[in-house]
């Protein structure tokens, strides 16, 4: 038995939900968008260059929080490691969460050093150096939601019973936005 309470495990969820949301979002606007290019360079270029620097920032620092330690200071956590720590959980479903906890440590170490010197803080060497900090190698970030999906898949089904599914329309949306955009406007580029 679980010592979480549901309220608890299913505001986790949403929140993984959530970041997967956002995730999903910003890749089908950008990273997995044809058009990418023409939107790029086109009519909207500048509006769309500001969002995918807001929204690739915003999806990097909801992942992170994500691997936040369970107590900081006065303050506790809703994270991964939060809800290892104080799940009591059975034997089997520790070592089960703790292997993939393991698999999405190592895939968002890659943006770790972003969140501490740009995306919560202002570092002054970071800033002048200019150099990009925290991306995922190719198709990482997908592995990544994947083994979130599985971690918060074995939570709800062992406190409130069944999956988690995270919501894919966030896919739909954008594609509805890019074909808005261009039927109101013919082709992306000018």
């Amino acid at each position: 038995m679980a010592a979480l309470s549901e309220a608890v495990v299913v505001s986790f969820c949403k929140l993984c939900d959530w970041t997967y949301e956002v995730w999903l979002t910003h890749r089908t606007l950008y990273d997995d968008n044809a058009d990418v290019d023409a939107l790029m360079t086109g009519p909207y270029s500048e509006v769309f260059a500001r969002l995918n620097h807001v929204s690739r920032e915003y999806v990097l620092h909801q992942i992170v929080k994500l691997h936040d330690r369970p107590v900081q200071r006065d303050c506790i956590n809703l994270s991964l490691r939060y809800v290892i720590d104080y799940g009591g959980w059975d034997g089997g479903t520790l070592a089960e969460l703790e292997a993939l906890f393991g698999k999405l440590e190592a895939l968002a170490s890659c943006i770790r050093l972003a969140r501490n010197k740009l995306l919560s803080h202002n570092s002054l060497e970071t800033i002048l150096k200019d150099e990009p900090l925290g991306t995922f190698a190719k198709d990482d970030d997908c592995r990544y939601f994947e083994t979130l999906q599985k971690f918060v898949d074995v939570v709800h089904d062992k406190v409130v019973g069944g999956p988690y599914p995270f919501n894919d329309l966030a896919r739909s949306d954008a594609k509805f936005l890019l074909n808005t955009l261009r039927t109101e406007s013919g082709p992306l580029s000018p």
